[in-house]
Parts: structure tokens; C-alpha cells; sequence
């Protein structure tokens, strides 16, 4: 199964649950209209928080679903967000499914004002 991971980062503009908010408002702005977000899980530990979001969407190229992960953590003033997109594989080929999944998720923190890199 394919997969693609991007690390971001930066300084806390938002509360965490805003931009949950705010990805979800972005998927009913773009192409993906079919994603369904699918749980969430909220950790508080001492002046740590992190929220773990899980999406899901199918895609008609390849005949599968890919999932969409993203990881928000709070410290300090900052914030990070770890994103892994996965699935979206046919056989032996990938036909990007993952790779377009996490690029809208770097997208929209992009818009949050994050930044990042692939891995």
C-alpha cells in the first residue's frame, strides 16, 4: 500500500478543535466532496495537547479508499502537525490517490499558516 508523510509546523494562531473545524470547511470547498471524517481522538498531558483526526475518501481511479491522518500537537505556543495519507493502490501501481489526499491536507494547514516539508 502506498503512503506519504509531511511534517509541519508553527505558532499557534488557532485553537485545536478550530482547525479540525477549519480542514473540514476546506474538503467542502474542494474536489474531494465524497471524504468522510471518520473519528477523532483529544489528549491533554500537563501543557501538551494533541488531536488526531482520521479522514476517508474513495477514489474512483483506483478502486479504493485512501485514508487521510492528520496529528496536531500543541506546546508552548507552537504547533505541529504530522499528516500521513495512505491507500488509494490498485495492483502493483499507485495512481497518486495518497499523494493528492496529503497534499490537500498540507494545503489546508498551509492556509492555517503552517509550513512544512515532505518526507
Amino acid at each position: 500500500m502506498a503512503s506519504k508523510k509531511v511534517e509541519m509546523y508553527a505558532k499557534k494562531r488557532y485553537e485545536l478543535d478550530e482547525i479540525k473545524n477549519k480542514i473540514k470547511e476546506e474538503f467542502d470547498k474542494r474536489k474531494f466532496s465524497d471524504v468522510e471524517f471518520k473519528d477523532e481522538i483529544i489528549r491533554e498531558l500537563g501543557d501538551t495537547k494533541t488531536l488526531l483526526l482520521i479522514f476517508e475518501n474513495w477514489f474512483l481511479r483506483t478502486g479504493s479508499y485512501a485514508s487521510l491522518v492528520i496529528m496536531l500537537s500543541e506546546y508552548q505556543g507552537y504547533q505541529s502537525a504530522d499528516i500521513i495519507a495512505t491507500g488509494g493502490k490498485e495492483a502493483f501501481f499507485s495512481f497518486g490517490a495518497e499523494g493528492d489526499f496529503a497534499k490537500f491536507g498540507e494545503d489546508a494547514l498551509e492556509n492555517l499558516g503552517f509550513q512544512g516539508k515532505v518526507r
